[in-house]
């Protein structure tokens, strides 16, 4: 007991020494930099306060640009002294690295390393806060971001979700640091339980929402996104989709993605698949109509041509309110009008319908759909004539 006492109070001695030696080495920095001052202030005496006060802010940007660099570099090589002192000095001093901010961040790395996971686990919080401080603040927060991709494969699953969150709060997007960090969230996209893996694919859709809006490319986020789309846990595919939407991925891989999800088993998959291509498709018409066409004449089901003939309805009806005569789509309804299932059929005279469609082979169609030998479908082929003669 003695012995591990005097363990304990090397160690921590041995870390405040360490603080002060630090503390020390920056303030003797400090005093070189303020006999610069002087020097600056004497030579622009003749320039006037003007030049005096761009002197001074040049000199003040550098000394604590330079201050922050040596602090940085002492910390770090601090840090792996500490790897044999107790668990409570090396948090003490993940608390004291967060506390100093980004200077403090490569030693934070540094800690990732540590054999116990406590530390390990407060060392991203610390990160992230830093982080997500200098993101705010409108500064350079590179480093915490990568130091957080880098605690991804760690092999705790506390430090793993903890990274993940940390991210998500950081929500990195500058090209230096998506180099690490984007592939990181793709490997780790199918680690872990299915909450973990819905939990990375918010990361990596929030950072495709900020590259969106910045006009920066999606597809390496939108690729990821897809792939979620094949995970065996419902609640992860609908994320996939969920997060494909809110990126606006309008392109022909997103659109073919989200068709093949139109034949999903669970059928809130297909009615979120259905959602999104509608959401997505309004604007990109061209596209995505020729996809939607092959699912009319190839042999998909029932439930995935009818979920079509849904989306072709409402891209439709988009079209004509924004001016458009919507021939693209009508083509592919009235193509749906002679399915060899009713129900598609009735669906397709509902959307002829409700899109107004004016063009006379929409009436030709629609008439001979009263002849159908389904009700249902004479049904809405007669109120679908009503609509468009209403709107004439």
């Amino acid at each position: 007991m003695i012995k591990e006492r005097l363990i304990s109070k090397a160690s921590t001695k041995r870390w405040f020494w360490a603080l002060t030696i630090v503390t020390s080495l920056l303030l003797g920095f400090g005093i070189e930099q303020l006999g610069q001052f002087y020097g600056v202030t004497a030579e622009a005496q003749d320039g006037g306060l003007s030049q005096l006060a761009e002197d001074l802010d040049a000199l003040k940007t550098e000394h604590k640009r330079i201050q922050a660099k040596w602090q940085s570099e002492l910390l770090a090589q601090i840090a792996p002294t500490l790897m044999d002192a107790s668990n409570s000095v090396k948090r003490q001093f993940v608390d004291f690295l967060e506390e100093i901010g980004s200077p403090g961040t490569a030693a934070l790395i540094v800690m990732l390393q540590d054999s116990s996971k406590r530390v390990r686990e407060e060392a991203v919080e610390a990160l992230g806060e830093i982080g997500e401080q200098e993101r705010k603040a409108g500064r350079n927060y590179d480093a915490a971001a990568i130091g957080l991709a880098g605690a991804l494969t760690d092999t705790s699953n506390d430090v793993f979700r903890e990274a993940v969150a940390e991210l998500g709060d950081v929500r990195p997007t500058s090209a230096e640091s998506l180099v690490f960090v984007v592939p990181a969230l793709i490997a780790a996209q199918t680690k872990g339980s299915s909450s973990a893996r819905h939990d990375v694919l918010d990361v990596l859709g929030q950072i495709g929402e900020d590259l969106s809006e910045n006009g920066q490319s999606t597809d390496t986020i939108r690729d990821a996104l897809i792939v979620g789309l094949n995970d065996n846990s419902t609640k992860v595919r609908t994320n996939a989709i969920a997060e494909l939407s809110d990126i606006r991925a309008a392109s022909t891989e997103t659109f073919a993605a989200l068709i093949g999800a139109l034949s999903d088993d669970a059928k809130s998959i297909r009615n979120r698949a259905e959602d999104a291509l509608i959401k997505l498709g309004r604007g990109h018409a061209v596209t995505v109509t020729p996809l939607l066409a092959a699912v009319l004449t190839d042999n998909q089901s029932v439930s995935t041509r009818g979920h079509a003939v849904d989306v072709l309805g409402e891209i439709g009806e988009d079209l004509i309110k924004r001016g458009d005569s919507g021939e693209i789509i009508v083509k592919q309804l009235l193509i749906a009008l002679k399915d060899t299932d009713a129900n598609v059929r009735r669906n397709a005279a509902d959307e002829l319908g409700e899109m107004r469609a004016k063009a006379p082979d929409v009436i030709t169609g629609l008439t001979q759909a009263l002849k159908d030998n389904s009700k249902n479908v004479r049904n809405a082929a007669k109120k679908a004539i009503r609509r468009i003669e209403a709107a004439k």
